[in-house]
């Protein structure tokens, strides 16, 4: 069984796709404070309600799955990894007054409220 993560970072590299037999599908990257950007990927509802509601910049904190390179890739194909979306909660929208956001460490997405963030 996968173990689900959280990130929290800012979105860059934003780009949004509509595939007529999938949906509505973005990948963006996730730029982390101290630590590496991660490539990260929306699918179907989560991805309709994240192209509404998020852009480029905003701050953002996602759970999600890394998803493992499959079984059937073959050898020679270079595998980034990336990181599967389940939810998306906006910590400060690009252009707004700031916010600072204040974790001893990362919450579980149900301990995610506004009492650990400080405006």
């Amino acid at each position: 069984m996968m173990q689900e993560h959280l990130l929290i970072g800012r979105i860059t590299r934003l780009q949004i796709f509509k595939v007529p037999e999938f949906g509505t599908r973005a990948s963006f990257s996730l730029e982390r404070l101290g630590q590496g950007a991660v490539t990260c990927s929306v699918a179907g509802d989560v991805a309709r309600e994240f192209v509404t509601y998020y852009g480029e910049g905003d701050f953002v904190a996602v759970n999600g799955f890394y998803e493992p390179r499959p079984s059937t890739a073959s050898p020679k194909c270079l595998w980034a990894g990336r990181f599967r979306v389940c939810a998306v909660h906006a910590l400060e929208k690009a252009g707004s007054s700031r916010m600072r956001v204040c974790l001893t460490q990362p919450p579980r997405i149900a301990e995610l409220t506004l009492s650990n963030i400080e405006r």
